[in-house]
């Protein structure tokens, strides 16, 4: 019957979503106008809210099934299957029956660059040759392979490359738009200006002047660096949307959902990511509800297991046969920086001993909330992380959302 309500609850979350007025938006001088800039596509100026852009990644076959089965219900896609060397080299594994597969409908297509070293970043936004590489290699790569524009992910950006990053963007930006290409940006979100953290590098005025489109990843505030708690909390997201639509013009932002939660075994430590299918197993195996909590409008539940006590495994797509063309970078003499030792693993608990487990999750109840939050704040739309991950439920009340045209 939980299964049920859960339906019911979503239904009523999209109906009673109250208009609310609009909070102060980012200035409209010219200096940060929403129109396009000069050379870029009609695509980039201000379109139709509530557009919604999935990730997909290579490395599941969960992505593609999605993709495949619910491509009405996406305007964009952020493949990321690009790869630089310190050299500002980029590589890529290009599927180019998703390509042709998701244009032929009407979907643009990103490739998408991810990166999560400092060093690397630093040595990307500072060196003058390895830019200029890799800003020529993008946009000559975006031309040559029909893509609509492109996704730059760059994490972990140092606070101190924070003028750096920002002029890259300009840049880079500017290659595409020369090209008749889009620059979407994913960035780090935040409720407040700062100088130091994760967020500090990135100046969310001077990016929201060059980007077409910049989606806030307002998820991962709890993980495996804390203690359990909601992966996206409610509050949070709204003080994300206010700094963002501040500083950045609201149609430009996507606001990130996240289609994923955290485990965290309570007893003996140690934390594991989980898609939505993974988390209903366990709530089904294990007998307990999966509720919403009213202050973080997350998803939660608890269990006690032993190790031993765990769901079948869910099955998988199978592999697809698709057309996949590789471009290998040259090579690279510039080595990074030994990382260092892994962390020691922790131990395993004993068989037998009983656990305690929480887990917070994003849902579709949680994302028909947030919805709420991107129609309060006029933004252009929401972007999923990640195709794969999500309830299916979640389509219908982003099917819902998406077709209530403002």
């Amino acid at each position: 019957m939980r299964w049920v309500s859960r339906v019911l609850l979503v239904a009523l979350l999209l109906a009673t979503l109250p208009p609310e007025p609009a909070p102060a938006r980012a200035s409209s001088d010219p200096s940060r106008a929403s129109s396009a800039p000069e050379g870029a596509p009609s695509g980039a100026q201000a379109e139709t809210r509530r557009r919604v852009l999935g990730y997909h990644v290579t490395y599941a076959t969960t992505s593609w099934a999605s993709l495949e089965a619910n491509v009405g219900s996406l305007d964009d896609v952020a493949a990321q299957w690009v790869s630089v060397d310190p050299c500002g080299q980029i590589g890529s594994r290009d599927d180019q029956t998703l390509k042709q597969f998701a244009q032929s409908r009407g979907i643009r297509v990103f490739p998408s660059l991810l990166t999560g070293s400092g060093w690397l970043n630093n040595r990307l936004l500072t060196d003058e040759a390895t830019t200029a590489r890799l800003v020529g290699g993008i946009a000559e790569y975006v031309v040559a392979e029909g893509y609509d524009g492109f996704d730059l992910d760059l994490e972990a950006v140092r606070p101190d490359d924070r003028a750096a990053y920002s002029a890259f963007v300009a840049r880079l930006a500017a290659a595409l738009h020369e090209r008749g290409k889009l620059l979407h940006l994913a960035i780090p979100a935040k409720g407040a200006e700062t100088r130091t953290g994760w967020a500090a590098a990135y100046d969310y005025a001077a990016l929201g002047q060059h980007a077409d489109l910049i989606t806030l990843m307002a998820y991962e505030y709890s993980g495996a660096f804390s203690g359990p708690g909601s992966v996206a909390p409610y509050d949070w997201v709204d003080r994300v949307l206010a700094f963002a639509t501040s500083q950045i013009p609201a149609e430009k932002v996507l606001l990130g959902l996240a289609f994923y939660g955290h485990e965290w075994n309570t007893t003996s430590g140690g934390s594991r990511s989980l898609s939505y299918g993974q988390a209903d197993a366990l709530a089904r195996h294990h007998g307990v509800p999966m509720a919403l909590d009213p202050e973080t409008r997350s998803a939660t539940f608890r269990y006690r297991a032993a190790p031993e006590n765990r769901p079948a495994l869910l099955d998988l797509p199978p592999e697809p046969r698709h057309e996949v063309t590789v471009r290998e970078a040259p090579s690279c003499a510039i080595t990074p920086p030994d990382p260092g030792p892994p962390p020691a693993p922790r131990p395993a608990p004993p068989p037998g001993a009983v656990q305690e487990h929480v887990v917070w999750l994003e849902e579709s109840a949680a994302a028909a909330a947030r919805l709420g939050l991107a129609d309060r704040y006029r933004i252009g739309g929401v972007a999923m992380w990640r195709l794969g991950l999500e309830d299916p439920l979640a389509w219908s009340v982003l099917g819902q959302w998406r077709a209530a045209r403002p």
